[in-house]
């Protein structure tokens, strides 16, 4: 399944009007707000149509699930969008995560915690606004993929100390740039011991660079952090960084539509995450090549070539490097 769906669904008390463009949507939120009221009415339309007296307006048909044979469910039903209230405790379970991987479905699924078990966008977590109309309006706040800085006079940020979520080639690509300059890059080995990595430098100026396609279980950690010392620490979060290097347009050949408009290629049967999608596609573009091939292990020298590394850090316009 890929594409933009926009929703609406309302009763002569409520409506709700939203759009989903990536395979899983987190709807979050304290209790009280509306969540469980708009699982209830897709599942009362679900069950009895028109007389429900919810109407549903989508390119898509929208299940509200809940139960065992939820696996089942999902398998018969794809193309669909499916809705999923926090009382299911399955969505927590990595046999969830194993049936989401590879599924013709987009899921959207209301819950308060952090399911680290799914790549999830930070782009994509969502809380109610609104009373009798209500919308879905992002958690995170971001200016040019810096998120939730809680204000741009702190930009653009000076990092003395830059953390990647692992050791490939993102890690490969800033490590170029901090040697040059004088400052750590260091790898977190996994982007569940950013938090750990972060804590060790109390009285440093750190930047956090991972790819914002699935760092949604982690960011609340690390927003909670950068609230305690919002001069001292800054979140740069691209897509990935595989698209940090294909929106810079050091790789001439791609289609731009590819880029601006992923939701249209990004095929849930085949990726999990836009990671995954960026990934494949800067791979694809490139295997022809002898010096642009790109290898997610080990970065081709094309790429810390100092007009090209030149090119990539503009994308990054909330980090100075000096």
């Amino acid at each position: 399944m890929k594409g933009a769906y926009k929703v609406n669904i309302k009763n002569n008390r409520n409506s709700y009007t939203f759009e989903l463009r990536r395979n899983i949507t987190i709807l979050r939120g304290e209790s009280g707000r509306g969540k469980t009221t708009l699982f209830e009415m897709i599942s009362d339309y679900n069950r009895f149509g028109k007389n429900s007296g919810v109407s549903v307006s989508c390119d898509k048909d929208i299940i509200a699930l809940a139960g065992n044979d939820w696996e089942e469910v999902i398998n018969k039903n794809p193309g669909t969008i499916i809705v999923i209230d926090e009382d299911s405790q399955f969505i927590r379970s990595e046999e969830f995560a194993k049936v989401v991987r590879g599924s013709d479905n987009y899921f959207l699924l209301i819950t308060r915690n952090y399911l680290a078990q799914l790549p999830i966008s930070v782009d994509e977590i969502y809380e109610l606004s609104g009373a009798k109309n209500k919308k879905l309006k992002k958690v995170y706040r971001e200016v040019d993929r810096m998120f939730n800085n809680p204000s741009s006079r702190y930009l653009p940020f000076v990092p003395e100390i830059i953390i990647t979520e692992d050791a490939r080639s993102g890690y490969q690509f800033f490590k170029a740039i901090t040697d040059k300059i004088g400052i750590k890059c260091i790898s977190a080995d996994g982007k569940s011991n950013i938090y750990k990595v972060i804590n060790r430098y109390p009285d440093k100026n750190v930047v956090v660079i991972a790819d914002g396609a699935a760092f949604g279980a982690e960011i609340a950690d690390i927003v909670e952090q950068q609230t305690l010392r919002p001069r001292k620490l800054a979140i740069f979060l691209p897509e990935s960084f595989e698209w940090l290097i294909i929106k810079s347009g050091v790789i001439k050949k791609i289609d731009t539509n590819k880029i601006d408009h992923p939701e249209q290629y990004a095929d849930s049967t085949l990726y999990m995450s836009w990671e995954q999608y960026f990934t494949d596609l800067l791979i694809e573009t490139t295997k022809e090549s002898d010096y642009m091939q790109y290898n997610k292990s080990h970065l081709a020298d094309y790429y810390i070539q100092e007009k090209n590394i030149a090119e990539i850090t503009k994308i990054a316009k909330g980090i100075k490097f000096q």
